[in-house]
This record gives C-alpha cells, sequence and structure tokens, in this order.
C-alpha cells in the first residue's frame, strides 16, 4: 500500500470503516444465498420396527415402487417434492402404506432470510450516504477510492436481488432426518385344531362427542396433529352410529379363516366373539379420508355363560380418495363405511394376534390317562389350614431347563406340577423345600398328562403337611385367592401374591380357573388357593405351549385326579 494512500486512511477512518463493512456486507451475501441448499443434502433413514421387513417407496400412492433395501435404510431424498409414499411389506403381515410429508423446518432459509434483510438495509443505508459524503469529503480527490467502493456497493446491492431470486424458491420444510415407520400386523393363520369363532353382537358405545371429523388443511399438518378445524355438523357421517355390522363382523371372521356359520357352531368347537366401538375419528387432508377407531373384541363362550378375554385395540385404515364436494350421497357413504370397516379388520387382526388369545383358541381337551393303572394316595387326615401353613406344602422344582414350583398333596411326597416344568427331563429333577433352602433334594417322576399340563412327582420323604383339594363347590367366582410359588428367581423361594377368582372358563373341553393374580413363569406349578389352605387349582403360566403374561390362569383341583388317573384317600 502506497504512502498517501495509507494517510488517506489514517485520516479518513470512516472510510476504512465503510469499505469493511461493505467488503463484508458482500462475503456475507454471496454465503448465505445458498445456505438454504445446504440442508437439501440431508439423508433420512427408516426405521421399522417389524424385522425383516422390505422397505419401498414411490412419489405416487399408485405409482411403481423402489425398493430402499434393509431396516437401515438411510436416503437422500428430494425436498422440493411435496410427498413421498413408503410401503413395507413382509410375508406373513398385513402391508402398509405410509405418506410421508415435509415436516422439518429448513432453519438455513430463516437464517438466509434473515442475512439478506440485514445486509439489505445496510447498503441502503450506505448507498445513498456514499454520494452524499462523497460530494462534501476530501478523499473525493482519490477518484480511485470512490471508484472502488461505488462498485463494492453496486455490487452489493446486485447480490441482495440476486439473493432473493435464490432463497425464495429453496423450500421452507424437509423430510424428516428419521422415519419411525408403524408396526406391520401379523396375520394369523387358523391351525385345524383352533376353535372356530361366530361372530356376536356389536354395539357403539361412543363418548358424548360421538363421532369425530377432523379437516386438515394438509398432511403436513396431519402429520403433525395440529391445524385442524373440528366440524359441528356431521350429518353424513351419523348414519355409522345406527349401522348393523353382524354381517360385516362375520365377513371380517371369515376372511381370518376363523368363522363360522353358527349353525355348524357348537360348545366344543367355537367361542362367540362381541365387539364394542368406543370411538370414532375421521380426518380429511388434501382430498382424502382416513379413519381411526378404538374397538374392544371379546371372546365368549357360545353359550354366553363364560366371558373368557377381552381388550381393546386401536386400528386405523389407509387413506383413500375422498373430494367429498365432487361424490355423490350413495358413494360418500360407502367410502365412509369402508374406511371404518378396514380400520375395525385393523384393530381385530391385532386382538387375533395376541398371545393369550392364540392360547384359548389354542387349548386342548382334557385327555384321561388310560394306559397306565390308577394309583392309589393316602393322605392322611392333616392338612394345611392357613396361608402360612400353605407356603410350606409348596416347593421349588430345579431342572437342568430352568425351575418351576409344585404342591405337595400326601404326608409321604407326592407333589403335582405342570408338564411344561418338567418338560422332557425325567431323570434330573430336584426339589428344594421352605425350609431346607440350601439342599437339593432329587425327585422321581411318576406320570404326565402333557394335554392337561400336569405331572406327578414323588419325593423321598414322610411328615409333610399337604394340600387338600378343593371340591367343585369350593371353587366361587370373586372369592379372594392366594399364588403361592418361585417367581422369577430361585433366590427369591415361595412367595405369595394375592388376587381374586375372575371365572371358571372351558376351552374347547379344557377347564380352567381364571385369576387376576400376576402369574410368572417360575409360579407354574404352583398353588393358588383359599385362605383355609385349601387348593383351588395348579398356577399356569402357559395355555398349550404359549406364554400368558396379562391374565392368570390354573387348572382345577376337581380334574387332577381324573386328569393323572390317581385317587387321593385319606
Amino acid at each position: 500500500m502506497s504512502k498517501k494512500r495509507l494517510e488517506l486512511l489514517m485520516t479518513e477512518p470512516k472510510t476504512a470503516v465503510k469499505r469493511i463493512i461493505l467488503f463484508l456486507s458482500i462475503v456475507l451475501m454471496t454465503m448465505n444465498s445458498g445456505c438454504s441448499y445446504i440442508a437439501l443434502s440431508r439423508r433420512t433413514k427408516f426405521v421399522c420396527p417389524t424385522e425383516n421387513v422390505t422397505v419401498s417407496i414411490s412419489e405416487k400412492v399408485d405409482g411403481e415402487y423402489e425398493e430402499i433395501t434393509n431396516r437401515k435404510t438411510s436416503i437422500k431424498l428430494n425436498h422440493f417434492k411435496k410427498g413421498y409414499w413408503v410401503r413395507q411389506e413382509r410375508e406373513g403381515y398385513v402391508s402398509s402404506t405410509y405418506e410421508l410429508s415435509r415436516t422439518s423446518i429448513n432453519s438455513l432459509k430463516r437464517l438466509d432470510k434473515a442475512l439478506l434483510i440485514t445486509t439489505d438495509v445496510f447498503v441502503s443505508i450506505f448507498l445513498p450516504l456514499h454520494f452524499i459524503v462523497g460530494r462534501n469529503s476530501d478523499y473525493v480527490q482519490n477518484g480511485n477510492l470512490r471508484t472502488v467502493q461505488t462498485v463494492m456497493l453496486f455490487t452489493a446491492l446486485g447480490i441482495g436481488v440476486a439473493g432473493w431470486g435464490a432463497v425464495i424458491p429453496a423450500p421452507k420444510r424437509l423430510y424428516p432426518k428419521t422415519v419411525e415407520l408403524p408396526s406391520l400386523i401379523r396375520i394369523v393363520t387358523k391351525d385345524s385344531n383352533q376353535l372356530t369363532i361366530v361372530a356376536g353382537k356389536h354395539e357403539f358405545k361412543l363418548s358424548k362427542s360421538g363421532i369425530a371429523v377432523r379437516d386438515f388443511p394438509t398432511m403436513v399438518q396431519f402429520n403433525k396433529g395440529y391445524g385442524y378445524e373440528a366440524r359441528d355438523t356431521i350429518d353424513n357421517f351419523k348414519f355409522l352410529e345406527e349401522a348393523k355390522l353382524y354381517d360385516d363382523v362375520a365377513k371380517m371372521l371369515r376372511e381370518a379363516e376363523y368363522g363360522i356359520d353358527s349353525t355348524e357352531a357348537t360348545l366344543d368347537n367355537s367361542l362367540r366373539a362381541k365387539s364394542w366401538t368406543r370411538s370414532i375419528v375421521f380426518m380429511t387432508a388434501d382430498d382424502k379420508l382416513r379413519c381411526d377407531v378404538r374397538t374392544t373384541w371379546a371372546l365368549e363362550t357360545l353359550d354366553e355363560l363364560q366371558y373368557l378375554y377381552d381388550r381393546t385395540m386401536n386400528g386405523n385404515s389407509e387413506w383413500v380418495d375422498f373430494k367429498e364436494d365432487s361424490l355423490d350421497e350413495v358413494t360418500q357413504l360407502n367410502t365412509i363405511k369402508n374406511a371404518m370397516m378396514e380400520a375395525m379388520g385393523g384393530s381385530f387382526k391385532k386382538f387375533l394376534a395376541l398371545d393369550t388369545v392364540q392360547s384359548i383358541l389354542s387349548a386342548p381337551v382334557p385327555i384321561p390317562l388310560r394306559e397306565v393303572e390308577e394309583l392309589e394316595l393316602l393322605t392322611g387326615t392333616t392338612f394345611a389350614t392357613s396361608v402360612s401353613d400353605a407356603v410350606k406344602a409348596v416347593i421349588t422344582i430345579v431342572t437342568d431347563n430352568g425351575h418351576g414350583s409344585g404342591c405337595i398333596v400326601t404326608p409321604d411326597g407326592y407333589i403335582i406340577t405342570n408338564a411344561h416344568v418338567v418338560k422332557d427331563d425325567t431323570v434330573n429333577i430336584k426339589a428344594i423345600l421352605s425350609n431346607k433352602v440350601d439342599e437339593k433334594i432329587p425327585l422321581k417322576f411318576i406320570r404326565m398328562n402333557k394335554a392337561v399340563d400336569l405331572a406327578l412327582l414323588k419325593l423321598d420323604t414322610a411328615n409333610m403337611m399337604p394340600l387338600q383339594l378343593a371340591s367343585t363347590e369350593d371353587i366361587e367366582v370373586g372369592a379372594d385367592v392366594y399364588a403361592i410359588g418361585t417367581p422369577a428367581d430361585v433366590e427369591l423361594g415361595q412367595t405369595v401374591s394375592r388376587g381374586i377368582i375372575s371365572g371358571k372358563r372351558k376351552f374347547g373341553g379344557h377347564q380352567m380357573i381364571q385369576t387376576d393374580v400376576s402369574i410368572s413363569p417360575g409360579n407354574s406349578g404352583g398353588a393358588l388357593i383359599r385362605s383355609n389352605g385349601v387348593l383351588c387349582g395348579v398356577v399356569s403360566s402357559q395355555l398349550n405351549g404359549r406364554k400368558v403374561n396379562d391374565i392368570g390362569f390354573a387348572i382345577p383341583a376337581p380334574i387332577i385326579e381324573e386328569s393323572l388317573k390317581i385317587k387321593l384317600n385319606q
């Protein structure tokens, strides 16, 4: 830099500051006008809760889908496009199509706008000042310096205008970095040995608000869950509350291969399914319609005397075309009803896939042991008469496969437990007594009935206090009961849980006691007793080999003798 130029800058500090500000403005504007596009390089990852799913994507719901391989796929989407459709498919599951919308805000576009506005304000202020100050300043004599500043100011102004031209087209919203796809519903195929289901009564038990209709301006608002308008008048939807859905539910059961004509159904081969719709919400967006329902499904015996199980499940339909203003009344009503039935069908498939429901439908008929001689066992006359006594009459059974519990039924050490506790390990079976927790005593396998899930073992000991088996009259619905057994860990020993008898159930001839007592796998083979120590049933955490976690069952004491072909005499 020349000496004269340096002296000029020293004597005119405002000129130097102005040049620096203008230079920085140009740099900022040049950099900023492209920040919005940096975000477009974002990649989107799809996460599928269901394993081994094929995920594919398309720009149209009925267009050609391109597979994006496995569940950890991360791909780059075109953020200028308004939406994509993502499809999940897996054999044995119901396919699902999900509309992906741009829901993430492009914050860099906002930054671009803010900085462009700031820079434009600076240029708007400094450009007039440049000419006003330039005419009255001594540095006008340096024509080169003034020319440079003029060029910089007009360059900044030009870039500012061009910058807006670049920023405005950039998308305001982007596709999210991570997309959590919904879980797929497993398709349950009826086993030939399972019970069938007869369609029962369906009722609408809606809240005071009844059917809700929510109009979303766009899919973006729907995915965000806000911005909708709730309709005050829903006359074209109200007909559903009076609809008779027996035929539709029956069709649903037939499609699931569990349906049977009521004329062919018997107490031994069928159950009845009843349903109550708790809520119905219709949503519209971009001339499309979707329905979400919450339905309670219940299983009961065909004679309706025994209530077995119920669960409330949510279901939703896919989005369907619904240009309401251009559809005639009949088409509207059919579209609305079909959407609701599709949503109900989804909730039923979820209900049918529950392990507990499959266990109930798969419960076998008890088969007495016919190939062995009846075994007479002496019980004596002294039995457990309290919960504390009963705790001493329940042991821990340890095998190579794990552990369970057992009930002492004779003073000389005969023990009842579940067949699935013993499994095929009929040799290496040990017992841990409540008063000898550090000692494992060998047990002898006597016999088992796998169909009823009962086994008889023998402990080589004497003078033990047994449990007395209850009669049918002793097992009363609503009565307080206690479950005794060894839950998750052998170290826990015999623990006691309290509940009530919820009902007496019969699944295809298989009698069970239903209870709300919490049942863990280690409780299997343990005792379900009354407060007087009488054995109501043998606790089971399984039905037909399936784990049951959300409902408690026990094999009734009155069927033990017939099932194991034993006779208990005093």
